[in-house]
C-alpha cells in the first residue's frame, strides 16, 4: 500500500467511540460539516456581542481623536486604533470560550471522550515540530507576495488593508507580548484544535488524503479575509499535511504560532510609526519569493520523507484508522 495514502475509515466504527453521532452511525463528513457550521456562527456572533461589550468599556478618548480626524481616513484610522484593544479581547475571550469548548464538547457529545487522543494531541520528534516551523517561515514571503499581487489587481484601497491590520499592531513591549497572545498563541490552540483536531480529523476518516485541502480551503473561508483567502488556504493546506503525515495536532499548532509570529514582527512598530524591522515591512523582490517558495516545497518533501517510517505504523496505532472497513491492517 502506498504510504502517503491513507484508507477512509468508511462506516466501521470502532468500540472506542461511544459518543451519540458515532452509535447512530450516521455521515462523518455530515458531522465534521455541521460541527463546523455550529462552532462558526457561536463564535462569530459571540465575539461580536463580547466585543460591544468590550467597546463599551473603552474611555472616550478614541471616540475624542476619532473625531479630532481631518478627513475620514483620519477619523476610520483613528477608530481602528481606539477599538483595537476590545477586538484583542473580544477574540481571546471568543476562541477560548465559544471556539475551543464548543469543540471539545462536540468531540465528546458526538464522538468519544477521548478529546485528547481525537484531536491527536501527541508527541512527535522535536525535528518535526522544527521542520513545520520552517516551512512557515519560507511559506511567509509567498503567502505576502500573493496577498499583494490580489491587492494591487482588484484595486483595494490601501488605507482600507491598513486599518484591517491594526490587530496585529503594537508600538511597545507590553503590547508586542499582549499581541503575541492575541494573534499567536490563542489560534494556534483554538483553530488548530477546530480546523485540523476535527474538521480534519473527522473529515479524514472518510474522505483520507482529500480531507487536508477540504479543511485548508474552509480554514481560508473562515477568516473572511477576500485578500488572504488564496493564502490562507494555501497555509492552512501546509498545515493539514504536517497534522495528515505526523498523526499529531503540534507540528501544525507551532507552524500556525509561528506564521502569525512574523506577521506581528512584521507590524511591530516603533513610537514613531517605524517599523522596528523594515526588511519584514518593505516590498520583497521576486527572486526572493521565488527562492522561500522553492525553499518550502523542498522542506514539506523532506517532511514527508522525515515522517515516511512512522507513518504506517501510527496510522494503524491510532483509532479509527486501526480499524479498516474491511478488516484488513
Amino acid at each position: 500500500m502506498n504510504d502517503t495514502t491513507q484508507k477512509p475509515e468508511g462506516t466501521d466504527r470502532p468500540s472506542q467511540f461511544e459518543g451519540s453521532w458515532e452509535k447512530s452511525g450516521r455521515n462523518l463528513t455530515s458531522a465534521a460539516i455541521l460541527g463546523f457550521i455550529i462552532i462558526g456562527i457561536i463564535y462569530v456572533y459571540a465575539q461580536g456581542f463580547i466585543g460591544l461589550i468590550a467597546m463599551g468599556f473603552q474611555n472616550s478618548g478614541g471616540s475624542e481623536s476619532a473625531k479630532s480626524g481631518k478627513t475620514v481616513i483620519d477619523m476610520l484610522t483613528a477608530r481602528a486604533i481606539a477599538t483595537k484593544n476590545p477586538i484583542r479581547y473580544s477574540v481571546v475571550i471568543a476562541e477560548f470560550i465559544f471556539m475551543l469548548l464548543p469543540t471539545i464538547w462536540i468531540i465528546r457529545r458526538w464522538h468519544t471522550k477521548d478529546v485528547l487522543r481525537y484531536i491527536r494531541f501527541a508527541r512527535v520528534p522535536v525535528l518535526e515540530i522544527l521542520l513545520a516551523v520552517v516551512a512557515s517561515v519560507l511559506f511567509f514571503p509567498t503567502s505576502s507576495a500573493i496577498s499583494g499581487f490580489l491587492l494591487k489587481q482588484l484595486d483595494f484601497p490601501d488605507f482600507l488593508a491598513r486599518i484591517n491590520s491594526e490587530i496585529f499592531t503594537s508600538y511597545t513591549p507590553r503590547e508586542f507580548v499582549w499581541v503575541i497572545v492575541v494573534v499567536c498563541v490563542t489560534p494556534a490552540i483554538c483553530e488548530e484544535t477546530l480546523f485540523r483536531g476535527y474538521v480534519q480529523r473527522t473529515f479524514e476518516r472518510t474522505l483520507g488524503l482529500t480531507s487536508i485541502f477540504v479543511a485548508g480551503i474552509l480554514f481560508g473561508l473562515y477568516h473572511m479575509r477576500p485578500l488572504n483567502l488564496v493564502s490562507l488556504s494555501l497555509l492552512g493546506i501546509m498545515i493539514g499535511f504536517f497534522f495528515y503525515r505526523s498523526k499529531s495536532i503540534l507540528p501544525g499548532m507551532a507552524a500556525h504560532f509561528t506564521n502569525n509570529f512574523v506577521a506581528v514582527l512584521q507590524l511591530y512598530k516603533l513610537p514613531d510609526g517605524k517599523a522596528r524591522f523594515p526588511f519584514l515591512s518593505s516590498d520583497i523582490p521576486l527572486v526572493i519569493v521565488l527562492l522561500t517558495a522553492i525553499g518550502t516545497g523542498f522542506v514539506i518533501l523532506y517532511y514527508a520523507k522525515v515522517t515516511k517510517r512512522n507513518f504506517a505504523a501510527s496510522s494503524a496505532a491510532s483509532y479509527p484508522e486501526a480499524e479498516s472497513s474491511d478488516g484488513n491492517s
